[in-house]
C-alpha cells in the first residue's frame, strides 16, 4: 500500500510539471500525507514513554511572497506513544485530532524547478478521540483525559521539486495534555505533498 501511494505521488508530480512550473499565481493549493513519531515525555512512577509511529493527511495552501512564504494546513492526525513499566509491560496511547499549522518559511535555494526551504510557526490541535487509560494507570483517576484544545510549535526544513514537496518537522507542545497531567508532547513528522495548483 505504501508503495502504491508513493508511486501515485510521483505520477501526480510528473503530471504537474507544466502546471506548477509555469503558474504565474502566488497561491498554491495541494494535498499532503505522512508519518509522525510521537513521545509523551513521560518518566515517572516506574513508567517511561517511547516514540511510536502514527500518520496524518490533509490539505495545504501556500502564499508565495518572493523568497518568503506563508503556509496553512488542515490535517487529520492519529498520534501514538508507547508506555512501558518497570515490570516489562507496555501499552499504546492513541489520540486523534484535527491539526491546523500556520507556518512562515524562507526559500534558501529558490530555482525554477527546485526549492530548499526552512520554516517555523504554530499549530493548533483539536483532540476528538483519545485512549485515556494511561491517565488512569498513572493517576488512578477516571476524570483525566486529553484537553480538547492543544497548542504547539513546528520548525523544520523541506524541499520542493516541481509540484512535489518533502518536509521534515519537529513539533513541540506548548500546552499541558490535561489539567491534571503536566506533560507535553514532542513529535517528528515526515511528509510528502503535491501542489496541483
Amino acid at each position: 500500500m505504501k508503495k502504491i501511494v508513493f508511486l501515485l505521488f510521483i505520477g501526480l508530480g510528473l503530471l504537474s510539471v507544466p502546471t506548477f512550473a509555469q503558474s504565474p499565481l502566488p497561491i498554491h493549493i495541494g494535498i499532503k500525507g505522512g508519518a509522525n513519531f510521537t513521545d509523551l515525555s513521560l518518566s515517572e512512577m516506574n513508567l517511561n514513554s517511547k516514540y511510536s509511529a502514527g500518520y496524518f493527511g490533509g490539505a495545504m495552501v501556500r502564499l508565495d511572497l518572493g523568497k518568503a512564504y506563508l503556509q496553512g494546513e488542515v490535517l487529520y492526525s492519529e498520534k501514538k506513544s508507547k508506555i512501558e513499566n518497570s515490570e516489562g509491560g507496555s501499552s499504546n496511547v492513541t489520540w486523534k485530532s484535527i491539526d491546523v499549522p500556520v507556518l512562515v518559511g524562507y526559500k534558501v535555494l529558490d530555482l525554477s524547478l527546485i526549492n530548499v526551504r526552512v520554516f517555523g510557526g504554530g499549530v493548533y490541535s483539536y483532540v476528538f478521540d483519545d485512549n485515556s487509560s494511561v491517565f488512569k494507570n498513572i493517576q488512578n483517576s477516571t476524570k483525566s483525559s486529553f484537553d480538547k484544545s492543544q497548542v504547539g510549535f513546528q520548525v523544520g526544513a523541506g524541499i520542493d521539486v516541481i509540484g512535489l514537496n518533502v518536509d521534515l518537522r519537529y513539533e513541540g507542545g506548548l500546552s499541558k495534555l490535561s489539567k491534571d497531567f503536566d506533560k507535553k508532547t514532542s513529535s517528528f513528522n515526515l511528509s510528502v505533498g503535491y501542489f496541483f495548483l
